[in-house]
């Protein structure tokens, strides 16, 4: 039968394939249910039947009856077999209606704790030398020991997955403001982590016995290289069994990374919770004392003897208040009484009083050294610093004195200014200079 051929088969009997309503899926797990857990017998009566048809109304709160007639009628189709038991008919469910429902079971509730998948490595899938010695043999493996097992191990990582995802998700709930116990919550979340992990670990054993049957598929190698086809079906069939092996292992590291990430954030969030509620008990308690020891005394309230108050110093020189032109009216505020530094003020005010004796210094020797160079004469800077140096006992004046020179002489015709780029140290200090020499020209002198 072809693909389509297939396909349009589904299509015509989907609706018993797979029941669509509700009604005809619970009975079908309840009945699977009552079976696995030997409340009737595996070829069950049809009493049996109407007492599950019962227990679904019951769990479903429905008061009207289900028709047994058409429920009955749609699962006779793939889902249970009729066998005649003497005078009665009995019923038995077939094989896809047990893995039908255990696939549902298993992916509400997946039930990874009782999976052990390094059985499943060691028992089913790995290949005996007999396996390999022929394609026939290989094949067979691989139909019927190596797919059953990669069914098996997929389920197991997708329902760990599933779960490891689902759990995540609730983790969003723990910060929440209006969670109750937080504290609680946690600590069963990093109880499940916990178990994830070993789950995980149990997986990352299983899997170190993939490069055994790797290695034997590797070495049959030369086994299938005299016949094109054999060849053919054998590269196929190894491909695949690299593909899936590689497929596990990076679904085993991401389901390991998010285990790890989850802890760490649960961890934080407990530690964090555990300090707050630290810091809320003891602000409690410091209040609780307040209030039990602090008495008013002249309408202030008195702190403890062992209590102390400080205060936090700040400045606040004036208020503002918005402008006219924004708003309609306003009202002035007045800014409280400010008492001034009257240290600062001092300071403030020698500070300006040493600047401007500064500058009246600077005028009187710019003046003297002016009129030296008006009578002609050769004014050597130096000197002049020294000079001023022991008069006004500080650098400042000097310094002035210079760059005021340099400026008004630079651009005159009637002036030479020789700067020699040599640094020299005056007599009486540490400062370095160059040699500066004002000198008035000769020619402008004569005339």
């Amino acid at each position: 039968m072809s693909r389509e051929e297939i396909f349009e088969s589904i299509a015509l009997d989907f609706e018993y394939l797979i029941p669509r309503d509700i009604e005809t899926i619970l009975l079908l797990l309840t009945l699977n249910s009552k079976i696995e857990n030997q409340e009737i017998d595996d070829i069950f009566s049809q009493k049996d039947f109407e007492d599950a048809v019962d227990d679904v109304i019951v769990h479903l709160k429905r008061d009207r009856n289900i028709q047994r007639e058409s429920i009955s009628k749609r699962l006779s189709q793939h889902f249970y077999t009729t066998l005649k038991v003497g005078e009665e008919y009995r019923y038995q469910l077939t094989i896809f209606a047990k893995e039908f429902s255990n696939l549902l079971m298993n992916e509400v509730t997946p039930n990874y704790e009782n999976l052990e998948l390094i059985h499943t490595f060691k028992r089913t899938l790995p290949v005996q030398d007999d396996d390999v010695t022929n394609i026939e043999k290989f094949n067979y493996w691989y139909k019927h020991h190596y797919s059953a097992s990669k069914k098996f191990i997929l389920s197991h990582t997708d329902n760990l997955q599933l779960f490891v995802d689902k759990k995540v998700a609730e983790l969003r709930t723990l910060l929440k403001p209006n969670t109750e116990n937080p504290k609680e919550l946690i600590g069963q979340f990093l109880v499940i982590f916990e178990q994830l992990g070993k789950q995980t670990e149990g997986v990352t054993q299983a899997l170190h016995f993939k490069q055994d049957i790797i290695d034997k598929i590797k070495n049959s190698e030369p086994n299938f290289k005299d016949v094109r086809q054999s060849w053919e079906l054998y590269d196929k069939i190894n491909n695949e069994v690299i593909i899936f092996f590689e497929t596990i292992d990076s679904r085993v590291l991401n389901i390991n990374d998010k285990i790890q990430q989850a802890r760490t954030r649960l961890k934080s969030l407990y530690d964090n919770l555990r300090y707050k509620q630290q810091y809320k008990l003891k602000v409690e308690k410091f209040l609780l004392m307040l209030l039990k020891h602090s008495k008013i005394v002249d309408e202030k309230i008195a702190l403890p003897h062992n209590v102390e108050k400080k205060e936090i110093p700040y400045f606040r020189d004036k208020f503002v208040y918005p402008p006219v032109i924004d708003f309609g009216e306003y009202h002035k505020i007045e800014s409280p009484f400010y008492q001034e530094d009257e240290e600062f003020k001092r300071l403030s005010e020698l500070e300006k009083m040493k600047q401007l004796a500064r500058a009246e210094n600077t005028i009187k020797w710019m003046s003297d050294i002016r009129s030296e160079i008006e009578l002609g004469r050769e004014v050597i800077f130096e000197q002049w610093m020294d000079k001023i140096l022991d008069k006004e006992q500080n650098l400042e004046v000097p310094i002035d004195v210079c760059f005021s020179l340099i400026d008004e002489y630079k651009n005159r015709e009637d002036v030479q200014l020789d700067i020699e780029r040599k640094l020299m140290t005056t007599l009486h200090s540490n400062v370095a200079l160059w040699k500066l020499k004002i000198k008035p020209n000769q020619t402008e002198l004569s005339e």
